[in-house]
């Protein structure tokens, strides 16, 4: 039987997922925007490098060689970034859509939880009819049996409850008047 705890536990769970999910995606437009810059930077280092190439022809050979060496590094360097940005954002992505698919299976887990709680109070309540009626149908039968109540004249509702209280007050009375008529 699904309890309001378990009920309650995959609720505190699915919201956990959402939770992650959200920061998943903050860290995933994050990872994209180094990665934009990264890109960037890589654009302005091959427009630099282009610059620095241009200089090159008109400085001597030495002056030019470690620029270009320097740019190249740099270059290289910025390259690998980008690409390490890019493999964090694929990584980050494939969590992101893990819990999506995690979450959404922990909705539906609590929507058909939900869907047996309600099953099990419509049965519950029918069931306290049942027993609201068996019970009423015992203290007929008792009043009968104890001849509190004629089993021809039973009535139904609240005026049963006061005719029969009436007639049970008035039984009471004619009972202590022959008790004391004894003598």
């Amino acid at each position: 039987m699904v309890k309001l705890e378990q009920i309650r536990a995959l609720e505190a769970r699915v919201e956990k997922a959402v939770v992650l999910i959200d920061k998943l995606r903050k860290e995933n437009a994050e990872l994209e925007q180094r990665l934009l810059e990264a890109s960037g930077a890589h654009d302005l280092l091959a427009a630099e490098n282009a610059e620095l190439k241009i200089k090159l022809e008109s400085l001597p050979d030495e002056d030019f060689l470690d620029k270009l060496s320097q740019a190249e590094a740099r270059c290289d360097s910025e390259s690998r970034r980008r690409l390490e940005l890019e493999e964090l954002l694929a990584a980050a992505k494939a969590e992101a859509q893990e819990h999506k698919a995690r979450a959404e299976a922990a909705q539906a887990k609590a929507s058909e939880l939900e869907a047996s709680a309600e099953e099990f109070k419509s049965e519950q309540l029918r069931i306290e009819e049942g027993l609201a009626h068996a019970l009423s149908k015992l203290d007929a039968f008792e009043d009968m049996v104890m001849g509190i109540t004629p089993p021809s004249t039973v009535e139904e509702g609240p005026k049963a409850s006061e005719s029969a209280a009436q007639e049970a007050d008035t039984q009471k009375e004619a009972s202590a008047e022959n008790e004391l008529d004894i003598f």
